[in-house]
């Protein structure tokens, strides 16, 4: 199934109803990133694949299905990753009048600019309508059908999601994660961790990883990153003393792992985000 791409705005609406798309499409294996700033809203479902999403300053993972928005005047990047990989998308564009509308139906990119999708059956069978739409667009009555799709589909995705199951240890493994976001400079062991709250190691990883929805190895990464990218805005540090307050013994490599994992160097993200708030300059 090859690509479909369309605008709609000239397409009549004969029983107009709820919000009028503007550009509607279909990318099989989307590779290109976007890197832009824009005036529109725009939904992208993620059905297959991963990568990341950067909102504003702040980075977040993609990983499929789910549904990343994009919002007025917010610069935003997203692809597929790692380099080279691609992922399939559906995207949805309106106005940006009608941001405030969708703001009323719980949308808060601010917030969560990204969601998991609760029923990947559901939504594809709603793509799937929509796809044979798209090929009939100038039919009678058809820009119609493909608003409402398109309205049950963002209906679909804000439906309450099924909260995470629950394990025997779940006040122990929140408990834990506290504790290692306030020691993130230590190198912390899963099977030490594991035997000191009465799991073995294997248990451990599996609970934490219901409980998070992330491996335990690639949520402390995530946890340290973030705390380095605090620390490039908020205070003076240089990227060494960063790397070993986080427990890096090596700030080449630390460097190469922001890098990889922010999208960008240390200096660069610095550069870019620092100086906002004077009042945490003097930390560190």
């Amino acid at each position: 199934m090859g690509e479909l791409w369309f605008h709609m705005n000239d397409l009549p609406r004969i029983m107009p109803f709820g919000p009028t798309v503007r550009t509607v499409g279909y990318l099989p294996s989307k590779t290109l990133w976007m890197k832009r700033e824009t005036q529109d809203v725009a939904f992208v479902f993620i059905l297959k694949g991963r990568g990341r999403l950067r909102y504003g300053s702040r980075w977040f993972p993609i990983e499929a299905p789910c549904i990343l928005t994009v919002w007025p005047g917010v610069y935003e990047e997203y692809g597929p990753e790692p380099k080279g990989a691609s992922w399939e998308e559906v995207f949805m564009v309106y106005d940006p009048e009608l941001a405030p509308q969708f703001e009323s139906w719980g949308v808060h990119p601010s917030q969560q600019p990204v969601w998991p999708i609760a029923s990947l059956q559901t939504v594809r069978r709603l793509v799937n309508e929509l796809i044979d739409c798209l090929r009939n667009r100038k039919a009678n009555g058809m820009a119609d059908r493909i608003d409402l799709i398109c309205h049950r589909l963002i209906f679909e995705s804000r439906l309450a999601q099924p909260a995470p199951p629950d394990t025997p240890h779940d006040a122990n493994l929140d408990h834990i994660r506290t504790i290692l976001s306030s020691r993130l400079e230590r190198q912390h062991d899963t099977k030490h961790l594991a035997a000191e709250y009465g799991m073995s190691d294997v248990s451990f990883r599996r609970y934490w990883k219901q409980r998070f929805g992330i491996p335990f190895k690639h949520d402390l990464i995530n946890m340290r990153m973030q705390e380095a990218c605090r620390l490039l805005t908020k205070t003076n540090m240089e990227v060494k003393e960063i790397a070993d307050r986080l427990g890096f013994t090596d700030s080449h490599y630390f460097s190469h792992r922001f890098s990889k994992l922010i999208g960008m160097p240390a200096t660069e993200y610095r550069r870019q985000f620092g100086g906002r708030d004077e009042e945490d300059q003097a930390e560190g």
